[in-house]
C-alpha cells in the first residue's frame, strides 16, 4: 500500500511519534526499496520493447510530482481521508483483479492506461503499485505480467522522485535521522527484493490480500475515528 499513507497511519493508530521530517523519511524507504527491486529483477534484461514503454510510463508522473506532489499530499494526508482513499483502492483492485479478462499483453494502450494510475497515486493512500496493477488488470492484462510490469514502471519514477528529494533535504535532517533513515531504507531494500522475488518465482497470484490489508486498516482507522468522536 502507499508508503506514504503508512508514514501517516502507523504512528497515529500506535501512538508513535512521527518522524521528524516524513517527506525525507519516505524518500530513504523509496530508495531502499527502488535498490530491492531492481536487485532481483534485473530491469536491463528486458527487452527493448518493454523499457522503452516504462520510460514513457515514467514521464505523466514525474510531470505531475514536479508541478502538485506537495499540494496533494498537505490536502490529503489527514487520517479520514486516508481511509477513504484505502477502502476505495482496496475495493478497486479487487474488482479489477477478479472480474477482467486476463489474456492480452502489455502494450502502449495498456501502459498509458497504467501511466495515468500513476499519477493519480500520487494521492497519499493510493499505491502506485496498486494503481497501476488496477488499471493493468482493468485493461485485460494477464495477471503474471501486469504484475512483473507495475514493478518496473514504479522504479524510475521512484528512484527519481527519491534522489531528488535527498538531494534538496537540509543536511542537519538528514544527519538527525541518520540512524533511522539508514535501518528503514535497509528495511525497505529487503521487502522489495522479497515482493520482487515472489512475483518472479510466483506469477499470476490474485490480488485478493493486498486488496483485503488495505479495506482492513481503513476500517482500523474508521473505528479508531468513531471512538474519538464520540468520546
Amino acid at each position: 500500500m502507499s508508503s506514504s499513507a503508512q508514514l501517516a497511519l502507523l504512528p497515529w493508530l500506535l501512538g508513535w511519534d512521527p518522524p521528524a521530517d516524513r517527506t525525507t523519511f519516505a524518500s530513504g524507504l523509496h530508495a531502499g526499496s527502488t535498490v530491492g527491486i531492481t536487485a532481483v529483477l534485473r530491469p536491463w534484461r528486458e527487452d527493448r520493447r518493454t523499457l522503452l514503454m516504462v520510460a514513457a510510463t515514467s514521464v505523466p508522473a514525474a510531470l505531475a510530482g514536479l508541478l502538485a506532489a506537495d499540494r496533494v499530499e498537505q490536502r490529503l494526508g489527514r487520517p479520514p481521508q486516508l481511509a477513504a482513499l484505502l477502502a476505495g483502492a482496496g475495493a478497486a483492485l479487487w474488482a479489477a483483479d477478479r472480474w477482467s479478462p486476463q489474456d492480452r499483453r502489455v502494450g502502449p494502450r495498456e501502459a498509458g492506461a497504467a501511466a495515468l494510475a500513476q499519477v493519480v497515486a500520487l494521492v497519499p493512500g493510493v499505491s502506485r503499485s496498486g494503481a497501476t496493477l488496477t488499471a493493468l488488470r482493468l485493461a485485460g492484462v494477464e495477471r503474471a505480467a501486469a504484475e512483473r510490469f507495475s514493478l518496473l514502471m514504479s522504479l524510475p519514477v521512484t528512484a527519481g522522485a527519491a534522489a531528488l528529494t535527498l538531494a534538496r533535504a537540509d543536511r542537519a535532517s538528514l544527519r538527525a535521522l541518520g540512524p533511522s533513515l539508514t535501518t528503514g531504507a535497509l528495511a525497505a531494500a529487503l521487502a522489495g527484493a522479497g515482493a520482487a522475488r515472489v512475483v518472479s518465482r510466483h506469477p499470476g497470484r490474485t490480488a485478493t490480500l493486498p486488496a483485503l490489508y488495505r479495506l482492513v486498516l481503513a476500517v482500523v482507522v474508521a473505528r479508531r475515528l468513531s471512538r474519538k468522536d464520540g468520546s
